[in-house]
């Protein structure tokens, strides 16, 4: 079983590389980066990182069919799967307000987006015409990359059940997984990987308390009637945090609200990770970073999964 981390790239581009380096030093083995419109590039940060790691898993988790067309984001991350000796992992998802608001883009049918867009990422990599895509003479093929898909709904993850590598399944309340992972094995099981949002330094709470709003306006309708949220208000907060104005999110972030979506402390972030190691058998699991400074965060989660290590690998 492999663990590893999850990062917003909002960081300094030579902070994530850092961050990355000192994953596969506290002997992390995974190292995952949201793709979220007009922050770093994830797929540039990984292909350094290809080149300055040995064993490190590198996965996008997860990019969209939107911002990119998706033979170009196939090849692309096929680079990163060649530069590091076969470490990559291709996840794709539906994308949400932080990638796509920015743009100005709001697609209504995010499935059939995305179908179309694994069956062109599937016929570049196995260099194969398809609906869409017809190989030229200098493509690049990689039949071995994985393609994993990140989502939060029952739609999607039995989609997923039924043409993907495997789920990425991260940022959901831990309450819910279990029904979301039943979804993601529905049709022929899939390798899971199970990331939990966690806040390792509870100093930071105050400053990681408006973002969590992303969790709710993108979530499902369970998750908000558990937290008596109304979405549109959820959404309405997201809006205005996305254009520099925390307070509306704050308000709604309560504590009862937080502890629904995210692990406070490492003690916390063991004990529901194990009972999902115990319940679920998973290929691997994470921790979702919330912080300012990544390589503190990154060490921070490697002394923290340790423990997880030892006793399940």
């Amino acid at each position: 079983m492999r663990t590893g981390v999850w990062l917003f790239p909002d960081a300094p581009s030579a902070a994530l590389l850092d961050a990355g380096s000192a994953a596969e030093a506290g002997g992390l083995t995974e190292f995952w980066l949201g793709d979220e419109g007009p922050a770093r590039d994830p797929f540039a940060v990984l292909a350094a990182l290809a080149t300055r790691t040995e064993r490190l898993v590198l996965g996008v988790g997860v990019t969209n069919p939107y911002l990119r067309h998706p033979a170009v984001t196939a090849t692309t991350m096929a680079t990163v799967h060649e530069l590091s000796g076969g470490r990559g992992v291709l996840g794709l998802g539906p994308g949400g307000h932080l990638a796509l608001g920015p743009v100005g883009l709001a697609p209504r049918d995010h499935l059939t987006a995305c179908r179309r867009a694994m069956d062109v990422m599937r016929g570049v990599l196995e260099g194969r015409a398809v609906e869409g895509y017809s190989p030229p003479q200098h493509a690049m093929t990689a039949p071995d990359l994985p393609i994993v898909v990140g989502a939060r709904g029952e739609r999607f993850n039995r989609w997923a059940s039924e043409v993907a590598d495997g789920v990425f399944l991260a940022g959901i309340a831990p309450s819910l997984l279990p029904t979301v992972i039943a979804w993601a094995q529905s049709v022929r099981p899939v390798a899971l990987s199970l990331y939990v949002s966690t806040l390792l330094d509870e100093r930071t709470l105050d400053a990681t308390r408006p973002r969590m709003i992303h969790a709710f306006s993108n979530g499902p309708d369970e998750l908000l009637a558990r937290a008596g949220l109304d979405r549109r208000a959820a959404q309405e907060a997201a809006t205005a945090l996305s254009g520099g104005d925390e307070s509306p999110a704050a308000r709604l972030m309560t504590d009862e609200r937080i502890d629904l979506v995210l692990a406070r402390g490492e003690r916390r972030v063991r004990e529901v990770l194990s009972a999902l190691i115990r319940a679920h058998g998973p290929a691997s699991v994470g921790i979702a970073l919330l912080g300012d400074d990544p390589v503190d965060q990154v060490e921070r989660a490697a002394a923290a999964l340790r423990p997880l290590r030892e006793e399940f690998t």
